[in-house]
């Protein structure tokens, strides 16, 4: 298994550290001797093909799965010592889709990442915050739509700033772009890099993707999944290779540049060919 040459090493504390983390269901290991860090103000997509644990990992380091083995510290604090309502002013996990017919306001949902921090009654600052949050992410004007009603980008938007109101150190979403036209996912994608790229607020980002491409644009690092295994965790530019696709993904695939950042654009020729 390829790993590349790694993350270069920094003198920031991580936010996040996963250590020799494994999850199974059942008999079947999903995830097998899982090792990264995270430090603030990252933003890190998680690829791999269908089935490779993506999602079981996002889901992992909130304690929605519970794992076999290992460790997750968030600001060296172990997540199995943190209750729910602790935890749920740590991470903010924001689902790939929320299905409901239920006739909630948008508001009402987004007011619902209050909750950790609510005692008997909603306060005046707490009101102010969901405000400002939701001016920011443009979503005030349907603020008393029902929130069912909504398009499936208007919908990832209420749900971003609904994690945004738990004011957390780090975002955990599972594939936020699946079935979204090309604006809403370069649209979703660019808030969360500007979330996580306030450096007086350190908080980070991990997300798991399927569009490589969207993935070596937006990430600062890319954590490659494969075999149950961390096949590679780096910079795209260094993560993102013919020799990886090939291996990963099974397809042959030229590499390209970007003009301005120098990120990396896959473009696949076809399936892989034997030797």
């Amino acid at each position: 298994m390829y790993m590349g040459d790694g993350p270069q090493k920094s003198s920031r504390k991580p936010l996040l550290e996963v250590s020799n983390l494994t999850f199974s269901y059942g008999r079947n290991c999903i995830l097998e001797d899982i090792n990264f860090s995270v430090e603030p103000n990252t933003l890190i997509a998680i690829l791999g093909p269908n089935g490779t644990g993506k999602s079981t990992l996002i889901k992992c380091l909130n304690k929605i799965n519970k794992v076999s083995t290992g460790k997750v510290e968030i600001n060296g604090s172990s997540i199995d010592e943190m209750s729910v309502k602790e935890l749920a002013t740590k991470v903010a996990y924001v689902p790939q889709n929320v299905s409901t017919s239920f006739p909630i306001d948008v508001y009402d949902v987004v007011l619902l990442g209050r909750r950790p921090y609510l005692s008997w009654n909603i306060g005046d600052d707490d009101r102010l915050i969901v405000s400002q949050v939701m001016e920011k992410l443009r979503v005030k004007d349907f603020a008393f739509r029902k929130f069912h009603t909504l398009s499936g980008g208007e919908q990832q938007k209420v749900l971003i700033a609904k994690a945004i109101t738990q004011q957390p150190h780090l975002y955990l979403f599972d594939e936020p772009t699946s079935n979204l036209d090309l604006f809403s996912q370069y649209d979703i994608l660019t808030e969360i890099k500007q979330l996580v790229g306030d450096k007086t607020n350190p908080t980070s980002a991990i997300v798991a993707m399927h569009d490589v491409n969207l993935a070596s644009k937006f990430a600062d690092k890319i954590m490659i999944l494969h075999e149950a295994g961390v096949y590679c965790y780096d910079e795209p530019s260094i993560a993102l290779n013919e020799r990886t696709i090939a291996d990963v993904y099974g397809v042959d695939a030229e590499i390209m540049q970007r003009n301005k950042s120098g990120s990396p654009i896959i473009n696949v020729i076809g399936v892989k060919r034997e030797e």
